[in-house]
Protein backbone atom coordinates (compact mmCIF):
# COMPACT_ATOMS: atom_id res chain seq x y z
CA UNK A 1 0.00 0.00 0.00
CA UNK A 2 1.56 3.52 -0.91
CA UNK A 3 2.61 4.75 2.63
CA UNK A 4 0.92 8.35 2.43
CA UNK A 5 -2.30 6.63 1.61
CA UNK A 6 -1.67 4.29 4.63
CA UNK A 7 -1.10 7.43 6.69
CA UNK A 8 -4.30 9.02 5.46
CA UNK A 9 -6.49 5.53 6.40
CA UNK A 10 -5.43 5.66 10.15
CA UNK A 11 -5.80 9.50 10.58
CA UNK A 12 -9.80 9.14 9.31
CA UNK A 13 -9.89 6.16 11.78
CA UNK A 14 -8.49 8.03 14.47
CA UNK A 15 -11.33 10.58 13.79
CA UNK A 16 -13.97 8.77 13.61
CA UNK A 17 -13.25 7.41 17.30
CA UNK A 18 -12.59 10.32 18.64
CA UNK A 19 -16.16 11.52 17.44
CA UNK A 20 -17.79 8.14 18.98
CA UNK A 21 -16.22 8.96 22.12
CA UNK A 22 -17.56 12.64 22.29
CA UNK A 23 -21.27 11.02 22.04
CA UNK A 24 -23.67 10.54 25.70
CA UNK A 25 -23.59 7.06 27.27
CA UNK A 26 -26.70 7.63 27.66
CA UNK A 27 -28.91 9.31 25.05
CA UNK A 28 -31.88 8.48 26.39
CA UNK A 29 -31.68 10.63 29.81
CA UNK A 30 -34.57 13.23 30.08
CA UNK A 31 -34.97 16.16 32.59
CA UNK A 32 -36.82 16.28 35.36
CA UNK A 33 -38.76 19.26 36.30
CA UNK A 34 -40.34 18.53 39.54
CA UNK A 35 -38.94 18.71 42.88
CA UNK A 36 -40.29 15.91 45.05
CA UNK A 37 -39.39 16.00 48.78
CA UNK A 38 -36.25 13.42 48.38
CA UNK A 39 -34.54 15.83 46.57
CA UNK A 40 -31.84 17.72 48.32
CA UNK A 41 -32.37 21.95 47.46
CA UNK A 42 -30.19 24.03 47.55
CA UNK A 43 -30.82 27.06 49.78
CA UNK A 44 -33.59 29.07 49.66
CA UNK A 45 -33.23 32.59 48.05
CA UNK A 46 -31.03 31.19 45.16
CA UNK A 47 -30.99 33.77 42.57
CA UNK A 48 -33.68 33.61 39.51
CA UNK A 49 -32.01 35.49 37.02
CA UNK A 50 -30.31 33.68 34.32
CA UNK A 51 -33.35 32.57 31.86
CA UNK A 52 -36.74 31.30 32.39
CA UNK A 53 -35.62 27.59 33.83
CA UNK A 54 -33.77 28.48 35.73
CA UNK A 55 -36.36 31.00 37.47
CA UNK A 56 -38.16 28.28 37.29
CA UNK A 57 -36.22 26.42 39.53
CA UNK A 58 -35.27 28.28 41.49
CA UNK A 59 -39.06 28.93 42.55
CA UNK A 60 -39.34 24.96 43.19
CA UNK A 61 -36.07 24.89 45.32
CA UNK A 62 -37.43 27.83 47.75
CA UNK A 63 -40.40 25.82 48.63
CA UNK A 64 -38.54 22.45 48.45
CA UNK A 65 -36.00 24.10 50.93
CA UNK A 66 -39.10 25.34 53.44
CA UNK A 67 -40.73 21.70 53.50
CA UNK A 68 -37.44 20.55 54.48
CA UNK A 69 -36.42 23.07 57.20
CA UNK A 70 -39.68 22.86 58.39
CA UNK A 71 -39.85 18.97 58.88
CA UNK A 72 -36.53 19.42 60.01
CA UNK A 73 -37.63 21.39 63.26
CA UNK A 74 -36.04 24.61 61.97
CA UNK A 75 -39.29 26.13 60.77
CA UNK A 76 -39.33 29.75 60.32
CA UNK A 77 -42.79 29.78 61.61
CA UNK A 78 -43.64 29.84 65.31
CA UNK A 79 -40.00 31.08 66.65
CA UNK A 80 -38.92 34.44 68.09
CA UNK A 81 -35.09 34.70 67.96
CA UNK A 82 -34.40 34.69 64.27
CA UNK A 83 -36.11 37.16 61.70
CA UNK A 84 -33.65 36.37 59.28
CA UNK A 85 -35.11 32.98 58.96
CA UNK A 86 -38.32 34.33 58.38
CA UNK A 87 -37.13 36.92 55.61
CA UNK A 88 -35.02 34.18 54.07
CA UNK A 89 -38.62 32.61 52.59
CA UNK A 90 -41.15 35.44 52.79
CA UNK A 91 -42.36 38.73 51.10
CA UNK A 92 -42.28 41.27 53.96
CA UNK A 93 -45.69 41.69 54.27
CA UNK A 94 -45.95 37.90 55.12
CA UNK A 95 -42.91 38.06 56.93
CA UNK A 96 -44.41 40.86 59.08
CA UNK A 97 -47.56 39.08 60.05
CA UNK A 98 -45.86 35.60 60.73
CA UNK A 99 -43.16 37.55 63.12
CA UNK A 100 -46.09 39.20 64.99
CA UNK A 101 -48.25 36.15 65.24
CA UNK A 102 -44.95 34.33 67.04
CA UNK A 103 -44.14 37.75 69.29
CA UNK A 104 -47.46 37.54 70.00
CA UNK A 105 -48.77 34.17 71.04
CA UNK A 106 -46.11 33.91 72.98
CA UNK A 107 -45.62 29.99 72.70
CA UNK A 108 -49.95 29.72 73.07
CA UNK A 109 -51.74 28.97 70.13
CA UNK A 110 -51.93 32.24 67.55
CA UNK A 111 -53.59 32.95 64.58
CA UNK A 112 -51.67 30.42 63.23
CA UNK A 113 -53.50 27.16 64.80
CA UNK A 114 -52.59 24.82 62.27
CA UNK A 115 -49.60 23.32 60.75
CA UNK A 116 -49.29 25.71 57.91
CA UNK A 117 -47.50 23.92 55.31
CA UNK A 118 -49.80 21.11 55.59
CA UNK A 119 -52.92 23.10 56.52
CA UNK A 120 -53.75 20.54 59.57
CA UNK A 121 -53.73 19.87 63.30
CA UNK A 122 -52.57 16.57 62.80
CA UNK A 123 -50.36 15.02 60.10
CA UNK A 124 -49.77 11.51 58.33
CA UNK A 125 -47.78 12.83 55.43
CA UNK A 126 -47.19 10.45 52.54
CA UNK A 127 -46.64 10.69 48.81
CA UNK A 128 -45.59 14.29 49.08
CA UNK A 129 -44.21 16.15 46.21
CA UNK A 130 -43.29 19.66 44.58
CA UNK A 131 -44.67 20.56 41.49
CA UNK A 132 -43.21 22.36 38.91
CA UNK A 133 -44.04 26.37 38.86
CA UNK A 134 -46.02 28.62 36.45
CA UNK A 135 -43.87 31.89 36.24
CA UNK A 136 -45.57 35.18 34.82
CA UNK A 137 -43.37 37.21 34.67
CA UNK A 138 -42.17 38.53 38.56
CA UNK A 139 -44.62 35.57 39.67
CA UNK A 140 -44.87 32.30 40.60
CA UNK A 141 -46.93 29.59 41.70
CA UNK A 142 -46.03 26.24 42.78
CA UNK A 143 -48.15 23.43 44.22
CA UNK A 144 -47.36 20.86 46.92
CA UNK A 145 -49.28 17.82 46.77
CA UNK A 146 -49.48 15.20 49.54
CA UNK A 147 -52.12 12.62 50.99
CA UNK A 148 -52.83 13.43 54.63
CA UNK A 149 -54.33 10.43 56.64
CA UNK A 150 -55.44 9.14 53.17
CA UNK A 151 -56.93 12.02 51.87
CA UNK A 152 -54.89 13.83 48.86
CA UNK A 153 -54.64 17.90 49.21
CA UNK A 154 -52.92 20.85 47.54
CA UNK A 155 -51.22 23.61 49.01
CA UNK A 156 -50.32 26.80 46.51
CA UNK A 157 -47.13 28.89 46.93
CA UNK A 158 -48.21 32.09 45.49
CA UNK A 159 -44.53 33.38 45.07
CA UNK A 160 -42.65 37.37 44.00
CA UNK A 161 -39.37 37.56 42.62
CA UNK A 162 -37.35 40.06 45.15
CA UNK A 163 -34.43 41.25 43.70
CA UNK A 164 -32.28 38.28 42.23
CA UNK A 165 -34.76 35.73 44.43
CA UNK A 166 -37.60 34.22 44.87
CA UNK A 167 -40.04 35.28 48.13
CA UNK A 168 -43.29 33.52 49.29
CA UNK A 169 -46.06 36.15 49.59
CA UNK A 170 -48.86 34.02 50.09
CA UNK A 171 -49.89 30.04 51.01
CA UNK A 172 -53.47 29.23 49.18
CA UNK A 173 -55.64 25.89 51.12
CA UNK A 174 -58.51 26.38 48.60
CA UNK A 175 -62.06 28.03 48.57
CA UNK A 176 -60.32 31.05 48.92
CA UNK A 177 -58.78 29.96 52.32
CA UNK A 178 -54.46 31.26 52.93
CA UNK A 179 -52.31 31.83 55.63
CA UNK A 180 -52.11 35.56 54.55
CA UNK A 181 -56.08 35.68 55.48
CA UNK A 182 -55.27 34.09 58.57
CA UNK A 183 -53.23 36.32 59.64
CA UNK A 184 -54.82 39.81 58.29
CA UNK A 185 -58.09 38.65 60.27
CA UNK A 186 -56.33 38.42 63.28
CA UNK A 187 -53.94 41.46 62.89
CA UNK A 188 -56.09 44.25 60.72
CA UNK A 189 -54.03 47.13 61.03
CA UNK A 190 -55.26 49.48 63.52
CA UNK A 191 -57.13 52.78 62.36
CA UNK A 192 -59.52 54.90 63.95
CA UNK A 193 -63.26 53.49 63.74
CA UNK A 194 -65.45 55.43 61.53
CA UNK A 195 -67.88 58.16 63.59
CA UNK A 196 -71.56 57.35 64.29
CA UNK A 197 -74.15 57.47 61.53
CA UNK A 198 -77.37 56.16 61.43
CA UNK A 199 -76.33 53.38 58.75
CA UNK A 200 -73.22 50.95 58.76
CA UNK A 201 -70.46 50.30 56.29
CA UNK A 202 -72.42 46.64 55.55
CA UNK A 203 -74.07 44.33 53.52
CA UNK A 204 -74.18 44.42 49.83
CA UNK A 205 -73.17 47.18 47.43
CA UNK A 206 -73.51 47.97 43.70
CA UNK A 207 -69.96 48.80 41.76
CA UNK A 208 -70.01 49.86 38.78
CA UNK A 209 -71.32 46.38 36.94
CA UNK A 210 -69.98 43.89 39.84
CA UNK A 211 -70.90 43.94 43.14
CA UNK A 212 -69.38 43.05 46.59
CA UNK A 213 -70.51 42.25 50.20
CA UNK A 214 -68.84 44.24 53.06
CA UNK A 215 -68.25 42.41 56.19
CA UNK A 216 -67.08 44.20 59.58
CA UNK A 217 -64.12 42.50 60.73
CA UNK A 218 -62.28 44.52 64.01
CA UNK A 219 -60.84 47.20 63.32
CA UNK A 220 -61.69 46.58 59.66
CA UNK A 221 -63.68 45.86 57.03
CA UNK A 222 -63.62 42.41 54.70
CA UNK A 223 -64.84 43.12 51.26
CA UNK A 224 -66.15 39.90 48.69
CA UNK A 225 -66.25 40.78 45.57
CA UNK A 226 -68.78 39.16 43.25
CA UNK A 227 -66.39 38.69 40.10
CA UNK A 228 -63.25 37.62 41.46
CA UNK A 229 -61.73 34.77 44.56
CA UNK A 230 -60.44 35.88 48.00
CA UNK A 231 -60.93 39.08 49.78
CA UNK A 232 -59.74 42.53 50.31
CA UNK A 233 -59.53 44.17 53.52
CA UNK A 234 -60.46 48.42 53.89
CA UNK A 235 -59.78 50.47 56.87
CA UNK A 236 -61.72 54.02 57.64
CA UNK A 237 -59.51 56.49 56.65
CA UNK A 238 -61.59 60.01 57.08
CA UNK A 239 -64.72 61.95 55.76
CA UNK A 240 -67.38 58.89 54.68
CA UNK A 241 -63.45 57.66 53.15
CA UNK A 242 -62.59 53.73 53.32
CA UNK A 243 -59.34 52.72 51.79
CA UNK A 244 -57.76 49.57 50.90
CA UNK A 245 -54.36 48.14 51.84
CA UNK A 246 -51.65 49.07 49.46
CA UNK A 247 -51.31 46.84 46.55
CA UNK A 248 -47.96 45.30 45.01
CA UNK A 249 -47.48 48.71 43.50
CA UNK A 250 -48.27 50.57 46.35
CA UNK A 251 -51.31 52.05 45.39
CA UNK A 252 -54.47 51.93 46.83
CA UNK A 253 -58.68 51.33 46.24
CA UNK A 254 -61.03 53.44 48.05
CA UNK A 255 -64.81 53.84 48.75
CA UNK A 256 -65.31 57.64 48.61
CA UNK A 257 -69.56 57.86 50.26
CA UNK A 258 -71.20 61.02 49.53
CA UNK A 259 -72.35 61.19 53.57
CA UNK A 260 -72.54 59.06 57.03
CA UNK A 261 -74.78 56.73 55.80
CA UNK A 262 -72.66 54.89 53.58
CA UNK A 263 -75.52 54.70 51.25
CA UNK A 264 -74.05 55.98 47.76
CA UNK A 265 -70.68 57.10 46.36
CA UNK A 266 -67.74 56.53 44.20
CA UNK A 267 -65.25 53.80 44.27
CA UNK A 268 -61.63 54.76 43.21
CA UNK A 269 -59.52 52.28 41.60
CA UNK A 270 -55.79 52.49 42.86
CA UNK A 271 -55.44 53.28 38.65
CA UNK A 272 -57.48 56.37 39.28
CA UNK A 273 -60.52 54.89 37.40
CA UNK A 274 -63.64 55.51 39.13
CA UNK A 275 -67.33 53.53 39.55
CA UNK A 276 -70.69 54.77 40.93
CA UNK A 277 -71.34 53.42 44.01
CA UNK A 278 -74.41 52.51 45.87
CA UNK A 279 -76.41 50.13 48.50
CA UNK A 280 -78.27 47.03 47.51
CA UNK A 281 -81.64 47.14 49.86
Amino acid sequence: MNLKFFLLAILVSVAANGCSMLTPQNSQMTANTNVSSNAEPAPAGTPASGGGEAASTAAAVLVADLYKQHDGKKSPFFQTKDRGLVDKFFTKRLGDLIWKDAKESSGEVGAIDADPLYNAQDTEIKNFAVGSPVVKGDTATVTATFTNFGTRQIVTFELVQSGSSWKIDDIGYGGGDSLMKWLKSAYAEKRPAPPSATGEFEGRYQVGETSCIVKPVKMAFEISWAKGTGTEFFFYKDANVFESEEDKSGGRNEFRFDDGNYNTGTFVRADGKTFAVSRIK
